[in-house]
């Protein structure tokens, strides 16, 4: 048994798999570890590469796109670590990264998750926890009610006096806008960079691979929780993940599945009341967003306009069409 088997899903990312692998070969020395890429249905050259340039890696092909969830479950499945790492093939690894993890987790046998810092590019801080979701913080998002954050006072404000609202939801939120200096226990560890103790999986499962996209570390996280494991965010562990730049044009299978998912996720967890009223306010909110879009169409033909105007009306669709969102997906 190795100390920790590296798990690393790969679509379509080239050359972002290649620098992350290559980072793990550079930083990673004095633990044990395999790494396990699960390729989800690639139509690039991934594949080709992998086989040529990392030999030593151990590459599944899984021959359907089935989601992260789906692909990280293959790899654990495959995987022989004391630890299993869920790793982005986006992400690149910064000196001693998980050396230190696996060593602090050694160090402390109450942990289930670990989650590093995670940066970008730039080296600048990137949101690496959040809270369990709850109905009045997806409204929030939904609305785009958290777009006040944008205006400086106001998120000094919550960040200063969120933890004394009373409400643990704002709290957990807001420290993603905090320094933490210190290791510390989070709800919600972001699942770019996730360190999993073994025993963790024995106990819970694997990931619920009815979620496709988002949602699928949330609820590992709560599943942990339910079964007292604790998550813990530590800082002194850096991993670059390279997300994406954002762009006017909403991704219409992101946008479809991010919704789906929180429907799913409120069924499951908290029961078919808690769902209805989920569905009902993104059903108000879309429609809402779809009125302003069909308003700016008449001084604006944009095809980004048009395009937003359709992902917002089949998420609508999806939203009032119950058996969409199928808790048997695979």
């Amino acid at each position: 048994m190795v100390d920790v088997s590296i798990i690393i899903v790969n679509y379509n990312t080239k050359e972002l798999i290649k620098a992350c692998i290559q980072s793990i070969y550079e930083n990673v020395s004095g633990i044990s570890y395999e790494i396990i890429v699960v390729d989800n249905a690639s139509s690039d050259d991934s594949i080709s590469m992998l086989k040529t340039d990392f030999m030593e890696v151990k590459l599944i092909e899984s021959g359907v796109n089935g989601g992260f969830a789906y692909a990280n479950n293959i790899g654990i499945k495959n995987s022989n670590g004391r630890y299993v790492f869920l790793l982005n093939s986006d992400t690149v690894i910064v000196k001693d990264a998980i050396q230190k993890m696996v060593e602090y987790m050694d160090e402390n046998k109450s942990i289930g998750m670990l989650g590093p810092k995670l940066l970008n590019k730039d080296l600048t801080h990137q949101t690496s926890i959040s809270g369990f979701p709850s109905f009045k913080r997806e409204v929030y998002h939904m609305y785009k009610l958290k777009n006040v954050l944008k205006i400086p006072f106001v998120k000094s404000f919550f960040v200063k006096f969120g933890g004394k609202l009373g409400s643990k939801d704002v709290q957990q939120y807001m420290k993603n806008f905090q320094r933490i200096e210190e290791p510390e226990e989070v709800q919600v560890l972001v699942g770019a960079a996730l360190l999993v103790r073994r025993s963790v999986i024995d106990d819970i499962g694997m990931l619920d691979e009815r979620y496709f996209m988002y949602y699928e570390e949330i609820d590992f996280c709560l599943q942990a929780s339910k079964a007292g494991w604790s998550r813990v965010y530590y800082p002194y562990a850096k991993i670059i993940h390279l997300i994406g730049k954002s762009s006017e044009k909403i991704g219409a299978i992101t946008f479809y599945e991010r919704y789906r998912s929180m429907i799913l996720y409120f069924r499951k967890n908290f029961g078919n009341l808690k769902e209805i009223q989920v569905r009902i306010n993104l059903v108000i909110a879309l429609s809402f967003r779809v009125i302003g879009l069909s308003i700016l169409q008449i001084f604006n033909k944009s095809q980004i306009i048009k395009n937003n105007k359709k992902v917002y009306g089949d998420t609508i669709k999806m939203a009032v069409n119950k058996s969409a969102i199928n808790m048997n997906r695979y």
